[in-house]
C-alpha cells in the first residue's frame, strides 16, 4: 500500500490532533508577550491535512485558519507593525487556498485512479475469472499473485471449462511477466476455451492452442521491430475421463469403479510438475517421463506431446502452480520448498491449504514476488443429486 493511503488509513485520528494544534495555536498567543506571535504556523494545519487527510476536513480546517487570524489579530493585542501582521494573514490565506486546492486535486485523481482501476480490474478479469471455479463434478480453487504492481493479473493464465466431453483445466506461464505478457496468454486462452468444446481430445485441443499462439506471434512480429523475443508458453492440460455413459448394446454389464474408470488425462508442454495430494496425507509429485515443449516450440519436433492417463481415487486432488511458486525466493537466495510444504499440508481442506501456502510464500518473500505466481487445486466434488 503506498505511503499516502497508510497515512490515509488513521486520517481519523491525525485531523483531531490538527484541530488540537490550532487550539495550542491561539492559546500560546493568549498567554505569551505580545510581541511573541505563532500565528503564522497556523496554516501548517490545513496543509498537512491536504496530505493526509479528506477534502472535507482539509477545507473545516482551511476555515478554523482563517478564524484563528481573526481571533490572534483581532481580539489578542499584540505590538506587530503593520507590514507584519498583513504578511502573517495574507501568508495564511494564501496556505488556506493552496491547501484547499491541492486536496481538491487530490480528490479528482483518486476518483480517477478508482475509475481506471475499476475498468482494469473488469478487462483482467475478462481474462481470468475469479477462484474457484466449478466444471461439473470438478472444482478447482487457487490463487495468483501478479509480480506487476497494480495489477490483478500478468503472465500466468489458468481456466476451467464444462465440455461435453468433461471437465478440461488449463493452467500456464506466458514467457516474461507482468501485463506486457497479457496478449500471448489471451490467445493461449482463446483457442483453448474454443478447442475444448469442439475437440474430444486433449492432444487437438493442445494443437489449438499452439496454432493460436502461432498466429498471435505472427501478428505481432513487426511490432516487435527486433526488440522482443518471440512468446512460448509453458502448459499443463488436464481432463477428468469418467466412464462412458452409454456402453455398445453388445456390451457386458459393468458397474462402473471409481478407481478403475475416473482417470486423470495430462498433456504436458513444459511446465512445472503437479502433485497428487492424497486424503492420507502423502504427496506424489507426477514426473513426466517424455515432458513435451511449450506452446510456440511445437514446429521444432514432429511429434505430438505425449498423453498420461492416470487413475486417481475420488479424494485425491491435484495441487499445480507456475514457477513464480516453485522459484520464489527469500532474502538469503533459496528457493521455496513447495514439497515440503505440501507434506506437511495434504491433509488439510483446500481452503485451508491455500491460505496456509498463500501466507507462507509472503512470509518466504517477505512480500516481494520476483515473478507472477499461480496455484490451482483441482478437486473432484460430485454433486449431490436433487
Amino acid at each position: 500500500m503506498p505511503w499516502r493511503e497508510r497515512i490515509r488509513a488513521h486520517s481519523s485520528r491525525i485531523f483531531p490532533l490538527l484541530l488540537v494544534y490550532l487550539a495550542l495555536v491561539v492559546l500560546i498567543d493568549s498567554i505569551t508577550p505580545r510581541s511573541f506571535r505563532l500565528d503564522i504556523f497556523a496554516g501548517l494545519a490545513p496543509l498537512i491535512a491536504a496530505a493526509v487527510c479528506t477534502y472535507g476536513q482539509t477545507l473545516v480546517l482551511g476555515l478554523l485558519d482563517l478564524a484563528v487570524m481573526i481571533v490572534t489579530h483581532g481580539v489578542i493585542p499584540d505590538t506587530m507593525v503593520t507590514i507584519n501582521r498583513v504578511a502573517s494573514i495574507l501568508g495564511n490565506i494564501i496556505m488556506v487556498g493552496a491547501s484547499i486546492a491541492v486536496a481538491r486535486l487530490l480528490r479528482d485523481r483518486e476518483e480517477l485512479l478508482t475509475q481506471v482501476r475499476a475498468t482494469g480490474e473488469a478487462a483482467q478479469r475478462a481474462l481470468l475469472r475469479e477462484l474457484p471455479l466449478h466444471s461439473g463434478d470438478v472444482v478447482v480453487d487457487g490463487f495468483y499473485v501478479s509480480s506487476q504492481r497494480g495489477a490483478l493479473v500478468g503472465g500466468d493464465i489458468y481456466e476451467v471449462v464444462d465440455t461435453p466431453y468433461g471437465p478440461r483445466v488449463l493452467i500456464g506461464d506466458v514467457q516474461g511477466k507482468g501485463l506486457r505478457t497479457l496478449g500471448a496468454g489471451a490467445a493461449v486462452l482463446t483457442a483453448f476455451r474454443e478447442a475444448a468444446y469442439h475437440v474430444r481430445s486433449l492432444s487437438g485441443g493442445v494443437a489449438a492452442m499452439e496454432v493460436g499462439l502461432r498466429r498471435y506471434n505472427s501478428a505481432h512480429e513487426r511490432e516487435r521491430n527486433g526488440t522482443e523475443e518471440e512468446r512460448f508458453v509453458t502448459a499443463l492440460v488436464f481432463g477428468i475421463e469418467l466412464p462412458d455413459p452409454a456402453p455398445a448394446p453388445d456390451a457386458p454389464a459393468h458397474t462402473p469403479d471409481p478407481v478403475d474408470d475416473v482417470r486423470l488425462v495430462l498433456i504436458d508442454c513444459g511446465h512445472v510438475q503437479p502433485y497428487l495430494l492424497h486424503a492420507d496425507g502423502t504427496v506424489r509429485e507426477l514426473d513426466s517421463e517424455e515432458p513435451g515443449l511449450p506452446l510456440g516450440l511445437g514446429d521444432l519436433t514432429g511429434t505430438p506431446r505425449p498423453v498420461q492417463r492416470i487413475p486417481i481415487q475420488p479424494d485425491t486432488r491435484v495441487f499445480a502452480c507456475t514457477d513464480g511458486v516453485t522459484e520464489a525466493r527469500c532474502s538469503a537466495g533459496d528457493f521455496y520448498p513447495l514439497a515440503d510444504r505440501l507434506s506437511g499440508w495434504a491433509s488439510l481442506p483446500t481452503p485451508e491449504l491455500l491460505e496456509r501456502l498463500r501466507k507462507d510464500l509472503d512470509v518466504h518473500t517477505k512480500g516481494r514476488f520476483q515473478d507472477d505466481a499461480a496455484v490451482i487445486v483441482l478437486e473432484h466434488a460430485p454433486v449431490p443429486p436433487g
